[in-house]
């Protein structure tokens, strides 16, 4: 009877020890995961910084996290996005454009009432003592997710992501058909920069030995 009660006893300091290793590798996995997911942030805010230093950091702070979600949801590289708000203001979230544009990803308010259903209501432009506001759309979380929410809904009706990109900057007629080149040329450019971690990565060119060898 002692025996069996020892066996028992040694089966649930097992089954707790078991248990207790299995929480502690998932809570290992978690913060080796969220240290990952930190380090990315920082290489997406470095590159930023990198192209406009005069970059405001804490209202940039949170736009890397924001553009994986995003980017993550449209089933594109992150990357890509990227480089569309370089293109598109050069990473300065106070930009206008000239058609009233505003914000990272130049969104038109016009453009981003039309999506308050799936994004969510944003604060409108305004000017009031001789001041004008830019509203939510100079922030450049929320530039993002109307950035995006605007591409998914382009992709729903374009196949391509080329014609996707056109329609995005030149509406539906496609006036600026250079818009995709200047992208997808910011994007090869990104791609070269390995602590992005884009989704495609450009291939080195083998050595001129290996290639004699035909390898």
């Amino acid at each position: 009877m002692r025996l069996m009660k020892a066996g028992v006893v040694g089966a649930i300091g097992l089954a707790v020890l078991v248990v207790g290793g299995a929480v502690m590798a998932r809570h290992v996995l978690a913060v080796a995961a969220e240290e990952d997911s930190e380090r990315l942030n920082q290489a997406i805010l470095d590159y930023v910084l990198e192209r406009n230093p005069g970059a405001p950091v804490d209202a940039l702070r949170r736009y890397p996290e924001a553009l994986i979600a995003e980017a993550r949801k449209t089933n594109i590289d992150h990357c890509l996005g990227l480089a569309q708000a370089e293109v598109e203001s050069e990473f300065k979230p106070d930009a206008v454009g000239s058609a009233g544009e505003i914000g990272l990803y130049q969104i038109l308010p016009s453009t981003a009432a039309v999506l308050e259903p799936v994004v969510g209501q944003f604060r409108r432009p305004s000017a009031a003592n001789g001041r004008r506001e830019l509203g939510d759309l100079a922030d450049p979380v929320v530039s993002t997710h109307f950035a995006m929410a605007y591409l998914r809904d382009i992709l729903a009706r374009r196949p391509t992501v080329k014609e996707a990109l056109t329609e995005y900057n030149g509406g539906p007629s496609g006036r600026h058909y250079h818009y995709y080149e200047r992208v997808m040329g910011t994007y090869v450019e990104i791609l070269e920069h390995p602590d992005l971690r884009c989704r495609f990565q450009t291939v080195p060119p083998p050595s001129p030995v290996l290639a004699l060898l035909g390898i």
